[in-house]
């Protein structure tokens, strides 16, 4: 059975209204896992370029694509690099309908005069691989977003071809259109933006058969805001990137492979590149606004038994969308018993921008710590919560308040789905640490005072307890802050059974109780034995003797337990 291919492509057709989006009564799961609210996020305005060219004027329209249509081409990504993905039924199996595809439709008119949608832009038997079918005037298609890359999603015309020049039909293009003859004496055409406007809108489709064989259903979107260029033109210029976000890396494989007649041995990994989605923006600035062609490149670090990293070659460097990538060590031949591990990057030299490290995969990620800790640490690995700041490092080491802040930045990082931005402004005189400021900024913790951090003060079980449970907060409470948490305690309290009070429950501090609570009803946060928490020291003995501090590993546990259990 061939793989399904996810597409997008860019048909420039016509349109007047908006189409309320409804799903079928099945529910298959590709709308409750990808489409829950039942229809699809409609995209931005589009973005529009012009450019007078010899042979008659070019138009590009630049537009972004909606973050369910990333996430559904994502899924569609690691689906398609499963070992069982040829395999018949697997793919009605992860996404509960036989084949889908997913288009987007664009929209134009001139001087606020009508849109050219009609309805029959409503019914998939019209879409652009099938031209003979569809209306006349207008039928253009443009690229697949598995084999083109996203963050440049556009499409180019030239007005010869919206015009259909030779039938001598300029349609609505008129009266903003204009010609002239080229040497060849081929008549070149011209929008008159001094004295006309031209504006575009689109929406998405999303195409599916439910069985084999069945007709094709169509669900679309909303039409996006409209954005206009020319006379009075709407269009504002796109925002320059500050920062890039870092990837993220998932699917790690490493193979050993050897041919039996020339003895030549070859080692190789493969990894699942997941960019997020600010990314897409930012280098959509960079082509559409600033004429960059390929702004942004994977740089690809591979690290063998925890020696040095060293960088690898990345084919197609360029080609920034999620997508599976290999890698291949300098080292020389490499045994399955070998510890391999990988992290990349996203640079842009052209704005002097770089990415932080992405989380760490690898085969046997070396980690110093204790062995009941490996298999958890391992996830933690392969769900990017370990932070830079903590990678190979000793995890038997008792925790930091800045590790742990970085710790449970990568949880709600995680949980949300959200990039964290660190505070505008920093109030600390202690720390300018990034990951600080960034937990900060979230509500996930506060200073010892209003100017002091402590950013090298170990911390004890029940203030990572609170921490992770404010960043749960954060992520399932809406419109909760740091500042009003008070008025959450009765919902928050509703969303877990209070388990029975743990032996040492007068020495956990009140502000920490429901939280520890909350992490034991969740499995996240177990106690020590004897029914005993170990909340914190409470004599200068267990002081001394670091009591109640959590360890690094500790905090990687419990931060892959919340994922695990509350994602």
């Amino acid at each position: 059975m061939k793989k399904r291919v996810l597409s997008a492509l860019i048909a420039l057709i016509m349109l007047a209204a908006l189409l309320p989006a409804s799903v079928s009564a099945a529910e298959p799961k590709l709308f409750t896992e990808f489409f829950p609210a039942g229809k699809l996020e409609a995209p931005r305005a589009p973005f529009m370029t012009y450019e007078e060219w010899i042979g008659g004027d070019l138009l590009y329209i630049w537009y972004n694509t909606p973050h369910d249509i990333l996430e559904l081409q994502k899924a569609y990504g690691l689906w398609e690099e499963t070992e069982d993905s040829s395999a018949d039924g697997v793919f009605n199996d992860r996404f509960g309908v036989e084949n889908f595809e997913i288009w987007i439709q664009t929209d134009c008119r001139v001087d606020g005069g009508p849109w050219q949608y009609t309805s029959a832009w409503d019914d998939p038997k019209f879409l652009p691989d099938n031209q003979e079918n569809m209306p006349h005037y207008l039928v253009f298609c443009a690229m697949n977003p598995l084999n083109k890359d996203l963050a440049k999603a556009y499409d180019e015309f030239t007005l010869s071809w919206l015009t259909y020049i030779e039938n001598g039909d300029t349609g609505f293009l008129d009266p903003g259109l204009t010609s002239e003859e080229d040497e060849y004496g081929k008549l070149c055409y011209h929008f008159d933006l001094a004295n006309h406007n031209f504006a575009f809108r689109c929406r998405m489709m999303l195409a599916y058969q439910e069985e084999s064989g069945d007709e094709w259903q169509a669900v679309c979107s909303d039409w996006s805001p409209e954005t206009s260029i020319g006379k009075n033109g709407t269009q504002k210029k796109l925002a320059a990137p500050t920062s890039i976000a870092a990837p993220k890396l998932e699917n790690f494989r490493f193979e050993v492979d050897e041919d039996d007649e020339t003895g030549y041995q070859f080692t190789g990994a493969d990894y699942y590149l997941n960019i997020p989605d600010s990314v897409y923006d930012g280098i959509l600035y960079c082509c559409a606004q600033e004429g960059m062609y390929d702004p942004y490149r994977i740089d690809a670090q591979m690290r063998v038994n925890g020696g040095e990293w060293k960088s690898v070659y990345t084919g197609n460097e360029t080609w920034i969308f999620s997508s599976e990538r290999g890698a291949a060590p300098d080292t020389g031949v490499l045994t399955e018993n070998d510890s391999v591990e990988i992290r990349a990057r996203l640079v842009c030299e052209e704005l002097g921008l770089v990415s932080d490290w992405s989380n760490v995969i690898g085969s046997k990620p070396s980690f110093q710590a204790h062995g009941w800790a490996a298999g958890e640490l391992e996830e933690a690995a392969a769900l990017g919560l370990i932070p830079e700041c903590l990678q190979g490092a000793d995890l038997t080491q008792p925790i930091t308040r800045a590790e742990f802040a970085a710790v449970s930045v990568k949880v709600y990082e995680s949980l949300s789905g959200a990039k964290a931005e660190p505070i505008a402004v920093n109030p600390f005189t202690d720390t300018n640490d990034e990951e600080v400021l960034k937990a900060f900024n979230v509500g996930v913790t506060n200073g010892m005072s209003d100017t002091t951090f402590e950013p090298e003060t170990r911390l004890n079980r029940q203030t990572a307890a609170t921490m992770l449970t404010r960043v749960y907060k954060k992520v399932a409470l809406s419109g909760w802050t740091l500042e009003t948490d008070g008025s959450y305690n009765e919902q928050f309290k509703g969303m877990f059974t209070q388990p029975e009070p743990f032996a040492d429950d007068a020495d956990i501090s009140g502000w920490a109780k429901d939280s520890v609570y909350f992490m034991a009803a969740n499995g996240i946060i177990n106690g020590v034995g004897d029914n005993k928490f170990a909340p914190r020291a409470v004599t200068s003995a267990e002081e001394a003797a670091g009591y109640a501090q959590a360890t690094r590993e500790q905090a990687l546990l419990i931060a892959t337990r919340m994922v695990k259990n509350l994602g």
